[in-house]
């Protein structure tokens, strides 16, 4: 895989407020907030969610707060950073490929297993919001698909064809299964907020894998 780059935060239109040099902190606290954070952006767009706000709902002091993140621009690369990893994470612990003629079985397995979660679409609605609210974050929701999820089909590809055609070819079937049934699951699990993905998504599913396998058994050679 290739070498992942920590999302930067974009510059700060205020200066952040000095603080004694950051405490070790627990990674399952650091974990707490960041979902609160997610949840909260999901909820009430970025605008809405202040750093007083979270502190509030997370039964904490605003000054304690400032033990993770500074200013909200560096809040929002760590929601970045956090659930892009987790989302890569939770699509590894899918059955790996075995050859090219499984490759669209596998992007169909792991787009269902990351909405199966309640956290991806809850992140799904946080990008919206980000790429929607807030024109100087954009930039960051950008550089996550170039620089951290793109590059990972790729990889697959690469690993599994022998020719640069094949290669780009196979690639872009495993984008078309990701990407036409990642937008009916964001319809229903981001959008409407439905418990789990419908019968007729689940049906869709299968003839989308259907109709990549054909794609991949006429890729060139």
């Amino acid at each position: 895989m290739p070498k992942q780059r920590a999302i930067r935060a974009a510059p700060a239109t205020k200066k952040p407020r000095a603080r004694a040099e950051r405490p070790a902190t627990a990674p399952a606290r650091r974990e707490e907030v960041l979902e609160t954070a997610l949840e909260l952006v999901a909820e009430h767009g970025v605008a809405g969610a202040s750093l007083r706000r979270l502190a509030k709902r997370l039964g904490m002091s605003q000054p304690s707060l400032y033990h993770y993140f500074t200013s909200k621009d560096e809040l929002i690369a760590a929601i970045l950073d956090y659930s892009t990893a987790r989302m890569l994470g939770t699509g590894m612990r899918v059955p790996p490929p075995r050859s090219i003629d499984d490759l669209a079985r596998f992007a169909r397995d792991a787009v269902l297993e990351l909405y199966a979660t309640e956290s991806h679409p809850r992140f799904v609605r946080f990008l919206f919001c980000v790429a929607v609210e807030s024109k100087k974050h954009r930039p960051l929701v950008e550089r996550l698909w170039e620089e951290r999820l793109r590059p990972s089909f790729a990889v697959l590809a690469n690993m599994l064809t022998e020719t640069p055609a094949e290669s780009e070819y196979v690639h872009e079937v495993m984008r078309m299964v990701v990407y036409s049934l990642g937008f009916m699951l964001l319809d229903e699990r981001a959008l409407l907020g439905h418990p789990a993905p419908s019968p007729s998504t689940l049906r869709y599913s299968t003839w989308v894998l259907d109709a990549a396998n054909r794609l991949l058994a006429e890729r060139p050679r």
